[in-house]
């Protein structure tokens, strides 16, 4: 049951991250063919490019933690006695783990401010922006959890 809804939501956050980077890329090739064929910038399109960014970086981040293709010192691990591997990478997981939770914490604080700005040229609330850095935070340790599970008590990193 729990393969089966994290299966489903692996596959709606590369929907999701598919149609994000196909709207960044959208609006920034129409802007593109805006300024040099009609001379005429659209004010909105930069914002929403760097907007869009933002929210395809932190879910392209909690994709990286469930896929395993983060930044990890994978030789210094392998140069571990057996007995210290699964202890070490348990401390790994969970000090991601505390920093995305100090990241979901600086991101509360984020939208309560965010909720009294709007943004330059789109005139949005800017928690709408910052929105996805608890959403990210969360599906971090989600997958790091996930990850931490597998790999300390099933028995997943003997090599």
């Amino acid at each position: 049951m729990f393969s089966v809804l994290e299966k489903k939501l692996y596959k709606f956050l590369l929907g999701m991250s598919f149609l994000l980077m196909l709207s960044m890329v959208s609006v920034i090739f129409l802007q593109v063919i805006s300024r040099y064929v009609f001379s005429n910038s659209l004010t909105w399109s930069e914002e929403v490019g760097r907007y869009l960014f933002v929210w395809i970086t932190f879910l392209g981040t909690a994709l990286a933690v469930r896929n395993r293709s983060h930044v990890a010192l994978d030789v210094l691990i392998g140069k571990l006695p057996q007995s210290l591997k699964k202890p070490v990478i348990a401390f790994g997981y969970l000090t991601m783990m505390a920093l995305a939770g100090v990241m979901i914490y600086a991101a509360i604080n984020m939208i309560t401010l965010g909720s009294r700005q709007v943004s330059a040229a789109l005139q949005i609330p800017m928690y709408w922006v910052y929105l996805i850095l608890p959403v990210s935070g969360v599906l971090i340790i989600f997958y790091l959890a996930k990850n931490l599970y597998e790999d300390c008590m099933q028995g997943g990193t003997e090599d």
